[in-house]
């Protein structure tokens, strides 16, 4: 009995060694591959590294990925044609330590800053100048994004997806202005309805603790703005990568509009969705 668990056992090591064997002789001759080489080379040459968010108290300018190749998912994608080919590289994404994907507890004052993005939120409280605005947005062809009161949306269903089809974002402005346990649930049910996305978003303009906790509860992110009912001469001075720029309707001119997006294109920047601004992918 004895005699024979030990056979086994040496058996058993043998198969285990053999595996090892084989396995480093596959890689060693993966690696003197011609194709793997060329992908050895262009991963130096092409890997990028990510980068942390900068984190002031509780405030966030998010950090964004690093895409790293992937040599084994890049070779295998290769070894068949025998040739290196740049269209089939593959590339990992490896996220910041500090992921936003992982934690809701900062206020998020600029987006990615990896690239000449920014957004452009209109917070809408009531009617006035809706219309008006809505008009502007679409000659000038810009994807805003609309941070919206719950009574408001609730009575306004029609002009809610009037934004969604000017290809805009829908938000949650919570009801007068404020965050509500009790209702944040019943304005995102409705916005998800007509955006078909989810409403990820909170717009804390004054950094009120207990609505981020509220946000945080729904796996909402905090936005406070970079800039905030900015001047035209502010507008100038203050703009960055990932810069999200707020204004009121109730006190916006909406004819102003054509005159801040051509500000915001003459340095070289784009006007995107608020999602693609609080973004960690590049």
């Amino acid at each position: 009995m004895f005699k024979s668990a030990t056979k086994l056992a040496g058996l058993f090591l043998l198969l285990v060694l053999s595996f090892i064997y084989t396995d480093r002789v596959f890689d060693s001759a993966k690696k003197s591959d011609p194709v793997m080489k060329n992908i050895i080379s262009y991963k130096k040459n092409n890997d990028t590294m990510g980068v942390e968010p900068i984190i002031n108290n509780n405030e966030m300018v998010i950090g964004y990925a690093g895409h790293i190749v992937n040599e084994d998912a890049s070779y295998d994608k290769m070894k068949d044609d025998k040739k290196f080919s740049e269209n089939k590289i593959v590339f990992d994404k490896v996220l910041p330590k500090t992921t936003i994907s992982k934690t809701y507890d900062y206020y998020i004052k600029q987006g990615n800053p990896s690239l000449k993005n920014v957004a452009l939120i209109f917070k809408v409280s009531d009617s006035n100048g809706i219309d008006s605005i809505l008009k502007e947005v679409a000659k000038t062809n810009v994807n805003a994004s609309f941070f919206v009161d719950g009574a408001w949306l609730e009575k306004n269903v029609e002009t809610a997806f009037s934004i969604v089809n000017l290809n805009c974002e829908i938000y949650n402005l919570g009801y007068d202005g404020k965050y509500q346990k009790n209702l944040i649930s019943t304005t995102n049910n409705l916005i998800e309805s007509i955006g078909l996305k989810d409403s990820k978003f909170c717009l804390n303009d004054n950094k009120n603790d207990e609505e981020k906790e509220i946000c945080k509860s729904k796996k909402m992110y905090s936005i406070i703005p970079t800039l905030n009912d900015p001047s035209i001469s502010e507008l100038k001075n203050g703009l960055v990568k990932g810069a999200i720029i707020s204004y009121d309707t109730r006190i916006f001119n909406s004819n102003t509009i054509s005159l801040i997006v051509r500000t915001i294109t003459s340095k070289g920047y784009n006007i995107t969705s608020l999602s693609n601004v609080v973004n960690e992918g590049v």
